[in-house]
């Protein structure tokens, strides 16, 4: 891959991207085939850069990553062939007419194939978020190995004997494969210890089954050094304390973020001897975090 620096100039609005836009540290800002809505989202990525990879072939079609969001015609319409959703999977909203990007948390109840998909109705800080019939929705869902994605809207509102809605069932699905070992973008604080026992808090602002993306304000050390890594696991009422240890395999320049005029130091590390049950953790952390909305 050679990743190399794109002016804004160069990058369509409104169009299907022909190629990947990545950060500096070489993760996914924008898939093939995405659409950057307007300058204002490229100019509050600058700060983490801007690139493609120069000698990746051009997608000429639009088609590309997020097409692989597949139409009807490939894989169904919900549920897909073979995939049956359980009531209480975690379901993903966003208001399409509301020009804001916010993913809201709901829980399936079921669904009648055909007629309309029943979901609990998001709550805002204890109170049912207000929306109306036939207000346009997406809906996103992690079922499987797979991302699934739909527009749909919504057919009637309820109150009694909880706060639901029926959702219009959906004449499309796409859907795209989660990478084998999936990123998601996460905030979550964690004390680092060294090899000297020095102790340090960073932030995880990446992480995957297999590493972290960490972010602080202190040297942690230099590239292949070991670390311990301590930080909250939380899903739902269930909650535990995650000991993982860790090798730093890249070191970044040091960045100026965009909310301090601190300099922080970031770092890409490898887990090492993860128990079976930290790796169901961390599997669950990422699920729910992409299921939210926030892949890397």
């Amino acid at each position: 891959m050679n990743l190399q620096p794109v002016t804004i100039e160069a990058i369509p609005l409104g169009r299907p991207l022909p190629w990947r836009l990545y950060d500096r540290n070489g993760y996914i800002l924008f898939a093939r085939g995405e659409q950057v809505k307007s300058l204002e989202q490229l100019e509050s990525l600058l700060g983490d850069g801007l690139l493609r990879d120069v000698d990746a072939p051009l997608q000429t079609q639009e088609t590309g990553d997020w097409a692989e969001f597949m139409n009807n015609a490939n894989i169904g319409i919900f549920p897909p062939n073979g995939i049956k959703p359980q009531p209480g999977e975690p379901v993903q909203i966003r208001l399409v007419n509301r020009n804001q990007q916010t993913y809201y948390s709901t829980r399936l109840i079921g669904y009648i194939k055909n007629v309309s998909i029943l979901v609990t109705t998001p709550m805002v800080v204890g109170n049912p978020l207000i929306m109306a019939d036939d207000e346009p929705v997406e809906a996103r869902m992690v079922t499987g190995n797979n991302i699934y994605v739909f527009q749909t809207t919504i057919q009637s509102m309820h109150v009694t004997p909880t706060h639901y809605m029926h959702l219009e069932h959906p004449s499309e699905v796409r859907v795209q494969k989660l990478r084998k070992s999936p990123w998601a973008k996460t905030n979550i604080g964690v004390m680092v210890t060294d090899e000297l026992g020095a102790n340090e808090i960073a932030t995880i602002i990446n992480l995957s089954p297999d590493g972290a993306h960490l972010r602080a304000p202190r040297s942690l050390g230099e590239q292949g050094k070991l670390l311990k890594l301590s930080f909250p696991a939380n899903m739902e009422e269930l909650g535990a304390t995650l000991d993982l240890n860790a090798k730093i395999k890249h070191v970044y320049a040091p960045k100026v973020t965009p909310d301090s005029a601190v300099t922080m130091l970031e770092y890409g590390v490898a887990f090492s001897s993860v128990s079976p049950a930290d790796a169901l953790w961390l599997k669950a952390l990422v699920y729910r975090h992409i299921a939210e909305g926030y892949m890397a």
